[in-house]
């Protein structure tokens, strides 16, 4: 196996990430890699927010998350077996940079989508991915 990929979605942006998905899972067929998929539940990382959310709370929203990424792989026609998913809290790059070098990825794949005027050319998280990934980086708009 010549490494992993990595495909990093926001599940608010459901075509993108499916397509990011398409290419990610292309990519590693090509390359002979493992294929991971993850997604960064954000508010885990704000210390002034936790001691506001029940940890019932907490474990329901990342039972939710699971199943919906889970879905989320066969709606791109992926089997959800053979498709490692993380469901990740904390800030959302620090945290994908964070997996990406746990697994040593060969490529990340980012599901970005079109910032406004106001995000600039790409969107803060993507930036930031982009500034200091430790891989090979495609985009996926």
């Amino acid at each position: 196996m010549a490494g992993t990929i990595l495909v990093a979605i926001d599940l608010e942006h459901r075509n993108c990430a499916i397509k990011a998905l398409g290419e990610g899972a292309e990519l590693a067929r090509l390359k002979g890699a493992e294929l991971h998929v993850c997604y960064v539940l954000a508010y885990g990382f704000h210390t002034y927010v936790q001691p506001y959310l029940m940890e019932e709370v907490i474990k329901d929203t990342i039972k939710h998350v699971k199943e919906d990424l889970k879905y989320l792989v066969k709606e791109a026609g992926l089997d959800s077996d053979t498709v490692v998913q993380h469901v990740l809290k904390g800030g959302v790059h620090q945290q994908i940079l964070l997996l990406a070098e746990k697994l040593k990825c060969a490529y990340l794949v980012l599901n970005a989508s079109k910032p406004d005027a106001l995000a600039g050319v790409t969107g803060p998280v993507t930036a930031q991915i982009c500034r200091y990934a430790p891989c090979s980086l495609l985009i996926i708009r």
